[in-house]
């Protein structure tokens, strides 16, 4: 992977959007993980792809699957194992913080 340098974005482009495309561009950077529409514009731009943003939650449920895979290896009991499960179902749909 090549490595980035920061730099400075002295440059500035001005475009107009109707609503439908605005609306567009704002699925597309919410389901990217976006929050800038200029990061979103500027990676499409140079790669002709935009790269994934990885939020919190889904590292925070990363995390906690492979703590039930390493308690399946463990051989828990069967509710204990349901349990971690409910744990992971209530942070995906935003139950814990």
């Amino acid at each position: 992977m090549e490595d980035q340098v920061k730099q400075n974005k002295e440059s500035r482009i001005t475009i107009r959007l109707s609503k439908s495309e605005l609306e567009i561009l704002e699925t597309k950077m919410t389901q990217a993980g976006y929050q800038a529409a200029g990061a979103f514009i500027r990676d499409f731009v140079i790669s002709n792809n935009v790269k994934p943003k990885i939020s919190g939650d889904v590292v925070q449920i990363a995390r906690e699957l492979m703590n039930l895979a390493s308690m399946v290896n463990a051989e828990y009991p069967g509710d204990a194992l349901l349990e971690k499960v409910k744990h992971i179902a209530r942070i995906n749909a935003g139950g814990i913080q």
